[in-house]
Order: structure tokens, then C-alpha cells, then sequence
């Protein structure tokens, strides 16, 4: 970490009428717009930044939390807080593909599949696919990168019957697009997309390592091939302070 010559110079005021934790964020922002934190980004520990402004970590954390809300900084479990290099422009349109969009500005993608169900369809998922509730369908749960650090978080449902032993195949393919062509899917697109944000779970939190008080965006979707036959029900959580979401209207 670098800070610059004068940062540990600068102190919060009781008593100035603006809220000590309020003063602590104000000081950081300064800080990071003047690139105080290096390279790396890395703000230091709330216990350290509790010692320099002589509070205790509560305050140093509401403070920190309300960074993470503004988008200014990152908080990953295990690791720390970082400065937040910028959002990524994800597009969303007609054709949506994880590895493209990110290779359109310049990041490198990565992947991981976590886990691969057999379930009955919910009355949720069934509708979306056009099947009846309590149809089988493969869960397919993944998380995907952005230049190593966690971007989504990514359920998805597809029709056993039509895609039956779809996990075996993904696994050997790796990758979905390559995996549905082995099932005579050639191209597919998007029907609708549905966007909010929401307070994550913890198991959320821990898959995109934010901090479970930091807001993520969610988008729910339908992918259907060139027949327009739904093939895919899915929701996407984004951590919200690393992308944000280009909706094109083709």
C-alpha cells in the first residue's frame, strides 16, 4: 500500500456536525481518487484504518460499506478491499454470450461449472421452458471470471428430455454452446430478460465474494433456438460494482 505523504496527516473532527464514519468515507474517496493505494488497490485493514482515525472498527466498517454501495472499492472475502478499477460494460441483446463480451473489452473470461442436477422443474422454471410443473430438467450451476476475480453467479435450467446427459456433455466440450450443438442446437438467442438488484444470500455473497451487505444485480432470462423453442431458463446474479449492463435494442 502507498499512501500519499500527507494522508496520515488528515483527521476526523467530533463535533464538526458530519458524522465520524461519513468524515472516514469522505477522506478514503479523496484518497482514491488521487491513487493513494498503488498499483494493487489495496485500502488497508479496518483495523489499521480504525488505529489511524482512533475509532473503533464499527465505525471504520460503515464507512467501508458505504464505498463498496457507491461502487468506489471491492470488498473480497479473504483477500481485503480493493480500489475499483471501473465497471464492465456487459451487453445484453439478442445474442448474449459470457466469453464475447468480455473478449469485446478486452478481459479474459474464465469459468467453473459447480455443480449439475437432475430436478423437477418449479412452477417458475416449468413455465419459462413451456413444460409442465415438475418436468425434469438439468440444474446447471456455474460461476464465471473476469480477469480472475468473480463476476457472476449462474443458475440455469435446460429440458432433460431434449438435452438428456447434457452435464456429461458439457464436461467433455467445455463450454454450453459447444455442448447444445452436440444436440443439433446451433445458434440460440435471447426471448426477454428481467433486471433487479437484491440483497445476496450468503451463499451468493461466498460464490462472488462481495460482502453480504453490498447489493448485486440479478437478471432473469429465457433462451430459446432458432425454432423459438425456450432450451433455457436461467438467472444471473452480477457483482454490481464490477459490471454494469448494456441492454441493446436489436
Amino acid at each position: 500500500m502507498t499512501l500519499n505523504e500527507n494522508a496520515a496527516d488528515i483527521a476526523v473532527e467530533r463535533g464538526a456536525g458530519v458524522a465520524v464514519w461519513r468524515q472516514i468515507e469522505q477522506i478514503l474517496s479523496a484518497e482514491i481518487a488521487a491513487s493513494s493505494f498503488g498499483d494493487e488497490g489495496r485500502l488497508p485493514s479496518e483495523a489499521e484504518l480504525a488505529k489511524r482515525f482512533d475509532v473503533n472498527r464499527h465505525t471504520v466498517r460503515r464507512a467501508m460499506l458505504r464505498l463498496a454501495a457507491t461502487g468506489l472499492v471491492s470488498v473480497e472475502q479473504g483477500r481485503g478491499t480493493f480500489v475499483q478499477p471501473g465497471a464492465i460494460d456487459y451487453q445484453i441483446g439478442r445474442r448474449t454470450r459470457f466469453t464475447e463480451n468480455l473478449r469485446r473489452t478486452n478481459h479474459v473470461s474464465g469459468g467453473v461449472v459447480l455443480s449439475a442436477v437432475r430436478v423437477k422443474a418449479d412452477p417458475v422454471a416449468a413455465k419459462a421452458l413451456g413444460v409442465r410443473a415438475g418436468t425434469l430438467t438439468y440444474q446447471i450451476e456455474s460461476r464465471h471470471d473476469s480477469d480472475g476475480i468473480p463476476m457472476t453467479y449462474v443458475r440455469n435450467w435446460y429440458p432433460a428430455a431434449r438435452f438428456n446427459g447434457l452435464p456429461e456433455v458439457l464436461e467433455a466440450t467445455g463450454g454450453i454452446s459447444a455442448a447444445l450443438a452436440q444436440f443439433g442446437v446451433q445458434d440460440y438467442t435471447r426471448k426477454w430478460s428481467r433486471i433487479g438488484s437484491v440483497l445476496p444470500t450468503p451463499d451468493i455473497a461466498r460464490r462472488l465474494q462481495v460482502n453480504s451487505q453490498q447489493p448485486v444485480m440479478w437478471v432473469e432470462n429465457v433462451d430459446v433456438d432458432e425454432a423459438g423453442v425456450p432450451i433455457k431458463y436461467g438467472i444471473t446474479h452480477f457483482a454490481a460494482d464490477r459490471v454494469q449492463l448494456l441492454v441493446e435494442h436489436d
